[in-house]
């Protein structure tokens, strides 16, 4: 019975379409703010450049909460109950020091990281602003994001799928009023980091609750420090190859982002160019979205399978979710290549030169999300077997040499002069190479060799 559940592609849609809400929502309370100021031209780019170091922060710390994630669902396959409390305790506290730190760093060298982008000087003082409040409250982001994991390894996905519902109300209605109130002073964007900001505190209280009614589990500070020797050591091998990768990534998007930024100086500071950027990424974040959540239902499964020691299964549950995630991704991408010009006319671009470019760009996104599809899945994959360390180094050198390079290379007008088309094509390049190479790493079946829950 239990190999049927683990096994039925029913179970998998069950736990995938809670998780497609919840990442829908965040997607939707992380651009919420730059829809709600639209016609603030400048603001819109400063929350973007803001959002890049922002975004850095919160999707390392995704990463290495799915390490926790990884360890739960392994550690209930192996009927492991001990090791398995010890893992919530261990995995909320580290995260808690960790996310400190960040915090305080943002307070401290937002304004270096902002120069640094060369952030235009008609957003700048709107993306400090923004910042400065957003990044120093990212603490309360962070944890929410740790205890949504311990709540998922409980397949409790509709729990956070609703808070994260909630949040995104209170965001948005927070704008509403807020931005009317401070645009009085001159201030909106003060209205919109105050509303972001109070909502994901309000959220973290919010998950912290339903952590304690649904899970119980005391998140002890005498067992994170009993247990931080062997338990954090498996999580750190686990999550910090994994978090690094996304530090990477991240990283090499801001640098992508300061390529960008570039592009716009030389079209005569034309933010309308910038923000077609922004609004293609963010219909790029829809496009992939599914495979994101579908990836992430599946990891709670593959856990408990490799837990178990049923590497067959494993194999054909990852199959099942490669080929669905092609299908969905794709299509996806081709309706909005289709639609281009209505959706980027929902953010008022109305300028036919800035349409032009935008339906360039989503005709590259097809094929740069052919490839996501497959790196997402195989990537989680790998990772939930305990073969971290391929996909980080491959990660590493693909996004710097290829994605990287490739962006001031087509993209650059002092090189080829693509412009943003010419950073997308380089971004397709990346995922579709690194694609052939994991699917191949997965077939080799050298994950089945590792096994993160003996020896214990």
């Amino acid at each position: 019975m239990k190999k049927d559940h683990l096994m039925s592609l029913k179970y998998l849609l069950i736990l995938t379409v809670p998780i497609f809400i919840e990442l829908l929502l965040q997607l939707v309370v992380g651009y919420s703010d730059q829809f709600m100021m639209k016609k603030y031209e400048n603001a819109v780019n400063g929350i973007t450049n803001a959002n890049v170091i922002n975004n850095m922060i919160i999707n390392a710390f995704t990463v290495f909460s799915s390490a926790a994630i990884i360890l739960i669902t392994q550690y209930k396959g192996a009927k492991d109950e001990t090791h398995e409390r010890s893992v919530y305790s261990v995995a909320f506290y580290f995260n808690f020091i960790v996310s400190l730190v960040f915090s305080l760093i943002i307070l401290g060298l937002g304004r270096f990281f902002l120069k640094w982008l060369q952030v235009p000087e008609l957003s700048y003082n709107d993306a400090l602003l923004y910042l400065m409040i957003t990044g120093g409250l990212l603490f309360f982001q962070t944890m929410s994001t740790t205890l949504s994991s311990l709540l998922k390894a409980n397949s409790c996905m509709k729990e956070s799928m609703v808070i994260n519902l909630i949040v995104n109300l209170i965001n948005i209605l927070g704008n509403y009023f807020l931005i009317k109130i401070f645009a009085k002073i001159d201030l909106p964007i003060l209205g919109v980091a105050i509303s972001s900001a109070g909502s994901r505190i309000i959220g973290f209280i919010l998950m912290l609750i339903i952590y304690i009614k649904k899970v119980g589990i005391p998140l002890s500070v005498k067992v994170f420090k009993s247990e931080m020797g062997q338990t954090g050591i498996k999580l750190l091998k686990l999550g910090a190859p994994s978090g690094g990768e996304s530090v990477s990534y991240n990283s090499s998007q801001i640098i992508i982002q300061l390529c960008a930024n570039q592009i716009v100086k030389y079209n005569g500071n034309n933010i309308g160019m910038g923000n077609i950027k922004t609004y293609a990424s963010m219909f790029a974040m829809v496009t992939y979205m599914f495979t994101s959540a579908i990836s992430q239902a599946m990891q709670v499964i593959i856990g408990e399978l490799l837990g178990a020691g049923r590497t067959v299964d494993t194999n054909k549950k990852v199959k099942q979710t490669a080929l669905i995630s092609l299908c969905a991704s794709t299509t996806i991408a081709i309706l909005f290549f289709i639609l281009s010009n209505y959706a980027f006319k929902i953010f008022d671009v109305y300028d036919p030169e800035l349409l032009a470019l935008g339906h360039k760009i989503m005709f590259v996104e097809i094929f740069l999300e052919i490839g996501r599809a497959f790196n997402i899945v195989f990537v989680r994959s790998l990772q939930t077997s305990g073969d971290v360390m391929f996909p980080t180094i491959l990660a590493i050198i693909f996004c710097w040499v290829v994605a990287v390079f490739g962006s001031f290379l087509f993209g650059s007008y002092t090189f080829l002069g693509l412009g943003l088309v010419g950073i997308w094509i380089s971004m397709a390049i990346d995922e579709c190479s690194r694609a052939v190479i994991f699917i191949f790493r997965w077939r080799s079946g050298k994950w089945k060799k590792y096994n993160l829950v003996s020896n214990n």
